[in-house]
């Protein structure tokens, strides 16, 4: 429970931002390079070059955003990122080249990278006083019921005449709309830096068990870019499953991500974060090889029901994780420094998506179930990791009951 009531009234609006950014991500991220194409008329090479070519732009954002949190304030930041991708999203209309495709998707890239270092900053600033896991909970559930209600909209949006432009529109009123109410929020104490950062990214580096959790953090993020990345080849090109099978499993993860997350959090609120976080690790190594198991199946349902099973429970390890893993990343960040230290901690999904496509592919071209036994080595290692980390990372961002919190 937030002790200080100053920043449990903030929490509404933050959580109402949130919701309403997602839905506006959720008419978008499902259609992305056809968005793109649809509402510029490039032809789709270029779409795609130009978005590659932006995406590797916009990785910088992430560390630069840490110092801009660390500077001003993560709320300030978190607002930026609204608005330099509400502007984006505003220009795509107008895009009619290869130059300006790149310049309008490099601002909207910026803008995504930093908006995660930015918004758990804060998350850990309203929750300074305790209750950061319910807080992570309650804004993992509220973004994925309004990611998933955006992905229906989107379906009635492109129905329409100028339905791409429309969600472009949409968009960029989500981004307005959702800094409109963090901007309603007063400032809470402790918001801004409580003393000017020193030792910078050096420190961060040097924090020998901070980057053994960033270390362990890869591979966990590996592993949930399967479920975008390399279950969609495995599920078709290797297991022969129809396409419209994928739409299911995301359908699945979707929804029981979103009304399972405060569930599980209950369940996990005694536990030693990274003790969590190593048993979601022995879930996430269940699931690898149930998906492993689909392959000698007779083709047709029993492959099908053998997917839905290895995704469901693929499905209560992300659960397990997710909450834990940014609690604990928070509670280990110097409140000076605790934006540099969340953006090296946020660039494990940076690495994983540039190395996921190519590394997902190699293998399951070479042997399709080495993919699996490779995750699940991976695994084991991050999950023994964490219980040595235990001892070393602060105790009070281990467990909030070891600091005399709630």
């Amino acid at each position: 429970m937030l002790r200080s009531s100053s920043r449990t009234s903030a929490t509404g609006p933050f959580l109402v931002g949130m919701f309403v950014d997602a839905l506006g991500n959720g008419l978008y991220v499902p259609l992305t390079l056809l968005f793109i194409q649809e509402v510029t008329g490039l032809p789709t090479p270029v779409v795609g070059l130009g978005v590659t070519v932006a995406a590797t732009i916009g990785l910088a954002a992430n560390p630069v955003a840490g110092v801009l949190i660390d500077r001003f304030d993560a709320r300030t930041v978190l607002v930026g990122t609204y608005v330099i991708r509400a502007l984006g999203f505003a220009l795509y209309p107008l895009v009619s080249g290869f130059g300006p495709l790149i310049a309008v998707a490099a601002v909207i890239a910026c803008g995504d990278r930093a908006f995660y270092p930015a918004s758990s900053s804060y998350v850990a600033v309203l929750t300074k006083d305790g209750g950061r896991d319910r807080l992570y909970a309650l804004m993992a559930t509220a973004r994925n019921v309004a990611f998933g209600l955006g992905g229906l909209l989107s379906a009635a949006a492109v129905s329409l005449a100028g339905g791409y432009a429309l969600i472009a529109a949409l968009n960029a009123a989500s981004f307005v709309i959702a800094s409109a109410f963090l901007l309603r929020i007063r400032p809470t104490p402790g918001e801004h830096p409580p003393s000017p950062a020193r030792g910078g990214y050096r420190q961060v580096l040097t924090d020998g068990p901070f980057m053994g959790l960033v270390s362990v953090e890869q591979a966990f993020t590996l592993t949930k870019l399967i479920l975008s990345v390399g279950l969609p080849l495995y599920a078709v090109s290797v297991l022969g499953a129809p396409p419209a099978v994928l739409g299911i499993l995301y359908t699945i993860n979707t929804l029981l991500v979103a009304a399972g997350q405060m569930g599980v959090r209950r369940l996990q609120r005694h536990a030693r974060r990274t003790h969590a976080m190593a048993l979601s690790g022995v879930v996430f190594i269940a699931s690898c090889v149930l998906y492993a198991l689909a392959a000698p199946l007779p083709p047709g349902p029993p492959r099908i029901a053998a997917l839905v099973a290895a995704t469901l429970v693929f499905t209560l390890a992300e659960l397990m994780h997710a909450t834990p893993s940014a609690s604990l990343a928070a509670g280990a960040a110097p409140p000076a420094l605790r934006g540099r230290y969340l953006a090296v901690h946020q660039m494990t999904w940076s690495v994983g998506q540039v190395v996921a496509p190519a590394g997902f592919s190699l293998l399951l071209g070479s042997a399709p179930l080495s993919l699996w036994g490779a995750l699940a080595t991976l695994l084991a290692l991050a999950s023994a990791g964490l219980l040595r980390l235990s001892a070393r990372l602060p105790a009070e961002a281990v467990s909030d009951a070891l600091d005399g919190r709630p």
